[in-house]
C-alpha cells in the first residue's frame, strides 16, 4: 500500500501517540467550551460569544477539506477500480457540501439578531412617534421643537400635515 502524503504523518504518531493524544484532547475541549459559549450566546444575543466558535468551526472545516482530500489521493494511488474512487469523491464531496451549509447556517446566526434588534429599534421608535402624535401637549423647556414647529403652536395640525411625509 502506496501512503503518499501521509507516510511521514503516520510514522510521527507512530513514535510518539501520547504527543497527539493530549493534542487531540485539548482540541476537543477547546472545542466543546466555544461550543457552549456559543450556545450561551444564541441564548442571550451576544454576538461577541459566537465569534470564536464560528472561526474555529471555519478552521475545523478547512481541515476537514485536506484530509478528505488527502484520503482521495491516496485512495487514487491505491486502486484501480475507477468506481470506488468517483463514489468516495462524491460522497465526500456532498459530506463537506453539508458540513459548510451547517456553517453557514451558524454563521448567519448573528446577521439575524442584528436585524432583530433592528426591528426592535424601529418599532420603538414608531411606538414613540405614536406617542407623541397622541400627546397634544407642547414641549417642555429644553426640548427641541419637532420639525421647526414653534411651541406655542398646535401640534396634532403640525403633525398631521408635515411630519406625516417623513414617515
Amino acid at each position: 500500500m502506496d501512503l503518499i502524503y501521509t507516510k511521514d504523518y503516520i510514522e510521527n504518531f507512530k513514535e510518539d501517540p501520547e504527543k497527539y493524544l493530549s493534542l487531540g484532547i485539548s482540541f476537543t475541549c477547546i472545542y466543546i467550551l466555544m461550543c457552549l459559549l456559543f450556545a450561551y450566546g444564541a441564548y442571550t444575543f451576544k454576538n461577541i460569544l459566537m465569534i470564536g466558535y464560528i472561526l474555529l468551526e471555519l478552521l475545523r472545516l478547512i481541515f476537514l477539506v485536506f484530509v478528505i482530500t488527502t484520503w482521495l489521493l491516496v485512495l487514487k494511488e491505491n486502486t484501480m477500480d475507477i468506481g470506488v474512487l468517483i463514489g468516495t469523491s462524491v460522497a465526500g464531496s456532498f459530506f463537506l457540501l453539508g458540513m459548510f451549509y451547517s456553517w453557514i447556517c451558524t454563521a448567519s446566526l448573528p446577521v439575524l439578531i442584528n436585524e432583530m434588534e433592528r426591528d426592535e429599534q424601529a418599532a420603538t421608535i414608531y411606538k414613540l412617534t405614536q406617542m407623541l402624535n397622541n400627546n397634544h401637549s407642547t414641549p417642555t423647556q429644553g426640548l427641541q421643537p419637532v420639525y421647526g414647529a414653534p411651541f406655542d403652536s398646535d401640534l396634532s395640525s403640525y403633525q398631521k400635515t408635515d411630519y406625516n411625509k417623513h414617515f
